[in-house]
């Protein structure tokens, strides 16, 4: 279904007079910096549009080689059509704007993207979402779900509406349905933060040992060694190793961190040891310094449950092996 979709959407954008003659040259994108977009061109009004005033992030980009890109957190890559015919791009890291218009229901054309240069963490779309919208020709909307369609390669752009914004990080809103969401996103961008402020990375030498390792397990379990895949799906396979190997390792490093400085009990989770008495006491430092807040009434509880309840969790035994291995032995050698 979702291939078939992909089609149908590339045919709309020829039906509705898409040439390579109409594509954007690259040419004239304002330039950029690292801190601050370059200033996008005059937007023209776009009022009656029904796209104008909504707010959308990603769902996915399906190309018409048949490869799917799918966000690790759509509330990294949003869009927003504002009335006054500008767009607002999030890209992962980066921030980006535009002007657009649709000079009729299902067509859409967007000017020059301005967007910052900073240099996201893997894995990032935000590079190749950007990308995508100066080949953008048409769109479609389907159960409250809306399809942007490109000239160029034929790339499908899904989006699903935006949610409310429910709480504040660092100073930008975050947009969930559930306190599940909305907890994921607090941590993952207060984590972002810490990750910076602590100088923590992942080299090239852990990605290499972690992949070894990651290697020499499934082989030792009898799973599909690399000889049965061709040099594409050996690449792909590669790449997949790898930006799970950096979550991996780099949240083990900031998990560890925080151990170290905050102490107390350790959960088992399926990608790893969990400090959870020391997530709580970080968070609640967080929360007194201004770092993050919770505009949800609803969603508060229900925030602080997960850190609070202790029958939703497996704790590690004080004194046991599993403990003195948790922040021991790093990802690449466990």
């Amino acid at each position: 279904m979702r291939h078939s979709l992909a089609f149908v959407l590339f045919a709309l954008a020829l039906a509705v007079g898409c040439s390579r003659e109409d594509a954007p040259d690259p040419s004239r994108s304002g330039e950029a910096t690292e801190g601050k977009p370059a200033a996008a061109p005059a937007a023209a009004p776009v009022a009656d549009s029904e796209l104008a005033g909504t707010a959308w992030r990603l769902l996915n980009i399906a190309s018409m080689d048949d490869t799917i890109d799918v966000p690790d957190d759509p509330n990294k890559y949003t869009l927003e059509f504002g009335a006054d015919g500008r767009a607002s791009m999030r890209a992962d890291c980066n921030r980006g704007t535009s002007s657009w218009s649709s000079e009729s229901a299902g067509r859409l054309t967007f000017g020059p993207v301005a967007g910052t240069l900073a240099l996201c963490p893997p894995p990032s779309l935000g590079e190749k979402y950007l990308a995508q919208f100066e080949w953008v020709r048409s769109y479609t909307t389907r159960d409250e779900h809306l399809f942007l369609a490109t000239m160029a390669d034929g790339s499908i752009i899904g989006f699903e509406p935006l949610p409310p914004a429910v709480a504040t990080v660092l100073g930008e809103d975050v947009h969930a349905v559930d306190p599940t969401e909305m907890r994921g996103a607090v941590l993952a961008r207060l984590f972002d933060g810490f990750a910076a402020d602590q100088g923590i990375e992942v080299t090239e030498a852990e990605l290499d040992a972690y992949i070894d390792h990651l290697k020499q397990g499934m082989a030792a379990e009898g799973l599909e060694t690399e000889d049965e895949f061709t040099d594409e799906e050996v690449a792909q396979i590669d790449l997949i190793h790898r930006q799970m190997g950096y979550s991996l390792i780099r949240q083990w490093k900031i998990n560890k961190s925080l151990y170290e400085a905050y102490g107390g009990r350790v959960i088992y989770q399926q990608l790893g040891p969990e400090p959870l008495d020391a997530y709580r006491e970080y968070l609640q430092e967080r929360q007194a310094a201004g770092d993050f807040s919770i505009a949800d009434p609803a969603m508060v509880t229900a925030f602080w449950e997960y850190f609070t309840d202790e029958s939703r969790h497996d704790f590690m035994a004080p004194g046991s092996e599993d403990l003195r291995r948790a922040f021991s032995v790093p990802p690449w050698e466990g």
